[in-house]
């Protein structure tokens, strides 16, 4: 039996939006300042980059 491989970017891109919804309920909880906050922006932000690089490379 054959094994489906998906391509990278779909993992990427339900990671981004879990990670986004993580975001925005920190950042109503506790605040956009708070440190959890930023640092759930922060690693937004890495998978964002993540997803443009693979984009990138897949369309070059």
């Amino acid at each position: 039996m054959k094994q489906v491989i998906k391509p990278m970017h779909y993992d990427l891109s339900t990671a981004i939006i879990v990670k986004k919804r993580e975001m925005i309920e920190l950042g109503m909880k506790f605040g956009l300042a708070d440190k959890r906050t930023i640092e759930c922006s922060q690693q937004l932000d890495d998978l964002l980059n993540r997803f443009e690089n693979v984009k990138k490379l897949r369309y070059a």
